[in-house]
């Protein structure tokens, strides 16, 4: 997962994402958001992860990952790469992060029923506390469902 090219949303490589966020760590408390989302592209399905680190009082820095794999049909199967993505990324941060730093799970899921999303909101959510970590859905869920989106629909600067 670290070991994947990064990028700032200003479309600018990170060479190294855990040398950055180390960096941004020494510098203090930081509250980090972690969301994917993807989306359906012909004949492959697209997932873009997003990484920000809230500075309490000065804003953030953001970070994203591509990748694209064979179309993925069922909206279930989709919706579970995409939080399994953002928890296995979370499982290797959590190596780096200190304590007092809190991490958040973002599901791009709405609890709403007239969505089809919903029927899944309750396990994909369990699944991300399960492994210990905060969770937020939408329509709460910023960091899938705005930040990784405009990523994945290709609104990112400088594209």
């Amino acid at each position: 997962m670290m070991g994947r090219e990064w990028k700032t949303l200003l479309n600018k490589k990170v060479p190294d994402l855990e040398v950055a966020l180390k960096e941004e760590l020494a510098a203090g408390e930081r509250m980090i958001h972690i969301g994917t989302d993807s989306q359906q592209d012909g004949k492959v399905t697209q997932f873009v992860t997003v990484v920000v680190m809230l500075i309490p009082g000065k804003g953030g820095r953001a970070f994203y990952s591509k990748e694209t794999v064979p179309r993925i049909k069922s909206l279930r199967e989709r919706l579970l790469m995409e939080v399994s993505t953002s928890v296995q990324l979370g499982l290797e941060l959590s190596q780096i992060i200190p304590d007092g730093n809190e991490m958040t799970i973002h599901v791009d899921a709405n609890p709403d029923l007239k969505f089809k999303s919903s029927q899944y909101v309750q396990e994909l959510v369990g699944y991300v506390v399960g492994q210990g970590f905060h969770a937020l859905a939408k329509p709460d869920a910023w960091c899938a469902s705005h930040a990784a989106d405009h990523v994945v629909k290709g609104m990112v600067i400088g594209r």
